[in-house]
């Protein structure tokens, strides 16, 4: 299953004067980065070490080769609003929940060892576990591992979870990237919907009520518990 974003541009007409003598223009002192910028810390998935926030995301949307994903429910979308340019691929129930649940392709868990140590924290890499046979391969449709991937989620939290669970199915942590919350500021990390110069905000609305269901468009074979 492949997602392809279509991306709307705005084209701009430039209507040019018949001054005699034309000033060459100035050079922007901020120009548009043409890629994503390097973490420091490549297999971090917090927000707080990520150098795309929400103050920022506006100067990295619209890469070439970059896929970006919202996590958060369809009807959070509609009511919250969104980022031009995301994909909405929702994080709990539809790729992961805390149980086993019909349609979810993975369930979180604290893993322990056997002193009853935790050796990974629910959410962290190691603590996810497939409900299908086919869950990994359906994983990998959704987000394509060779190239860069920017999350955002409610808070930061679902995005950071999504990178835990790429990286154990052997992604490169590198190339994924959590841009914090969009609609709860965390700290001193402000929401993207609050950013006064967010410049493509999709507003929300409460007109309506959304209610959703995703379905896979191929029968699964569930793992069945030992």
């Amino acid at each position: 299953m492949k997602y392809k974003i279509l991306l709307a541009g705005l084209c701009l007409l430039w209507i040019s004067g018949c001054a005699k003598p034309q000033t060459p223009p100035v050079p922007s002192e901020t120009p548009t980065p043409s890629a994503l910028p390097e973490k420091s810390n490549p297999q971090s998935a917090l927000m707080s070490d990520s150098p795309i926030s929400p103050t920022n995301l506006d100067d990295y949307l619209f890469l070439d080769d970059v896929l970006y994903f919202d996590l958060r429910s369809p009807a959070q979308l509609a009511e919250e609003g969104s980022v031009a340019g995301f994909v909405n691929i929702p994080f709990y129930g539809v790729l992961v929940d805390y149980q086993r649940e019909d349609n979810v392709l993975y369930r979180m868990t604290k893993v322990r060892d056997d002193n009853g140590k935790v050796i990974a924290q629910m959410g962290d890499v190691g603590s996810f576990f497939p409900n299908y046979e086919e869950s990994e391969s359906l994983v990998r449709d959704l987000f394509p591992q060779d190239q860069p991937i920017v999350f955002i989620s409610t808070a930061g939290v679902e995005a950071a979870y999504t990178i835990c669970l790429l990286e154990q199915l052997g992604y490169d942590g590198s190339q994924l990237y959590n841009a914090g919350t969009f609609s709860n500021g965390m700290g001193n990390i402000i929401a993207y919907k609050d950013y006064p110069d967010a410049k493509y905000h999709v507003p929300g609305t409460n007109v309506y009520t959304v209610a959703s269901q995703f379905v896979w468009n191929e029968s699964l074979t569930p793992i069945l518990d030992e």
